[in-house]
């Protein structure tokens, strides 16, 4: 299976034969791929395919026991060190909001920064108002997270993660936890980001979006890569079965 043609672009991930235990059950067997700068590469596959354990690899969120892990150059290791970097350079948003009950949408962007980056508080809330502003919810920036709409705290987490003026975005089913109607304003604004340049790697169902965003689609079924293609070959010309299958099941 050949990835399309874009290695004269710069790599920002590069995972190599990655293997994954969880006890007895080889859960990835052996995935390779590159995400090139600037790139939005979506993931998709059924539930238990794999997918979302490894891009959370990609941050060491998840351990890997066999291969080989590169984020922009730095190899993922056990090292603390070598973790903390990673981590600085990578922002995740995930299913859950995972938001601080007990602090304002203003105290939850800027936390990191200040605590992480050792940003001064006025730069740090200088750039979570301008992120709030990005996302569409700079009037909530008083409130706390129990104030919003899920749709309003998954953006929150989307500026918060911004926040640490990550290299590449990381989204794990960002919208699976979202009642419908509150599905498109945070696609939107990952269309905003995608838009900007960010490298993104996304892992979702929401079909219009990979249709839409994406520069390249990625189905993934039981521990493996099954193919990797532009979203116009993934949808209008998949060349594996398993592929059709899957596509028949959800379009």
């Amino acid at each position: 299976m050949q990835e399309p043609s874009l290695s004269s672009q710069q790599a920002m991930v590069v995972a190599q034969d990655v293997h994954k235990w969880y006890g007895n059950f080889h859960v990835l067997k052996g995935v390779s791929l590159t995400v090139y700068k600037g790139e939005v590469l979506v993931i998709m596959g059924p539930s238990g395919s794999g997918k979302s354990t490894f891009a959370r690899t990609f941050n060491a969120l998840e351990e890997y026991q066999k291969g080989r892990i590169e984020i922009d150059g730095i190899e993922l290791s056990s090292s603390k060190r070598n973790i903390d970097a990673i981590r600085r350079e990578v922002g995740m948003v995930f299913q859950q909001f995972n938001l601080f009950p007990h602090l304002t949408v203003l105290q939850n962007v800027t936390l990191a920064p200040i605590w992480v980056r050792r940003w001064a508080k006025p730069k740090a809330e200088e750039v979570a108002l301008q992120l709030l502003e990005r996302v569409g919810i700079l009037a909530q920036a008083a409130k706390y997270p129990g104030q919003l709409s899920g749709g309003q705290q998954q953006r929150v987490a989307i500026a918060r993660a911004l926040a640490m003026q990550p290299k590449i975005m990381l989204f794990d089913e960002p919208t699976s936890a979202l009642d419908p109607e509150m599905v498109r304003e945070v696609l939107d604004v990952m269309r905003s980001l995608a838009d900007s340049g960010m490298t993104m790697v996304v892992v979702t169902h929401e079909v219009g979006f990979a249709r839409e965003v994406a520069d390249r689609i990625v189905l993934m079924d039981e521990g493996v890569i099954v193919e990797s293609a532009t979203p116009e070959e993934f949808f209008l010309h998949p060349k594996e079965e398993r592929t059709q299958k899957f596509l028949s099941q959800i379009l």
